[in-house]
């Protein structure tokens, strides 16, 4: 019988000994496990951080090309005074081309901001409505800065008398 305790205590040892290596084991997987996930998310976090730092740099890159953009488009958008005058002398030859008289037209200047100035040009019309639509479209297809900013038309017979409005912008 003391061989049969002595072997029953040897294997409840035994068993303790390998409860314990797997509970050793369990927990050493854990922390692995814990340790992996962390570094996963410091990872993810990384990335994260890298494509912000991408945005950042290319929004840094707009900005640096801002000023350029913005001289450009104040040269190629903007009239200047002496533009300002070949703008009038368009207005008037188009008008003129499409048998159009405007027997007036009032200029109205506001104040300047950030260096532009817009100006209103209002004139009336009076003709058919075929050289009223031809002088639109070729006002709106000149390459700088100015468009109609409102139109009133009224048919009169053949006749349409219309009252236009433009925005030119001129750059200071």
């Amino acid at each position: 019988m003391k061989k049969n305790r002595s072997l029953v205590i040897v294997l409840l040892a035994l068993l303790a000994v390998s409860a314990a290596g797997c509970l050793f084991s369990f927990v050493f997987v854990s922390w692995q496990d814990l340790a992996r996930q962390g570094r996963r998310q410091t990872a993810q976090d990384f990335a994260v951080r890298e494509e912000a730092a991408g945005d950042l740099e290319l929004e840094y890159r707009d900005w640096l090309r801002l000023p350029n953009a913005l001289r450009s488009f104040r040269s190629e958008q903007l009239l200047t005074m002496d533009g300002f005058a070949a703008f009038r002398r368009v207005l008037d030859s188009r008008l003129a081309a499409n048998g159009l008289q405007a027997p007036r037209i009032d200029l109205s200047f506001a104040s300047s901001r950030d260096a532009i100035r817009e100006v209103l040009v209002k004139f009336n019309v009076e003709g058919s409505y075929r050289s009223l639509k031809k002088f639109i479209f070729e006002m709106e297809a000149q390459d700088k800065m100015y468009f109609f900013n409102s139109m009133q038309l009224n048919a009169n017979g053949s006749k349409v008398r219309a009252a236009f409005t433009m925005e030119v912008y001129i750059g200071e």
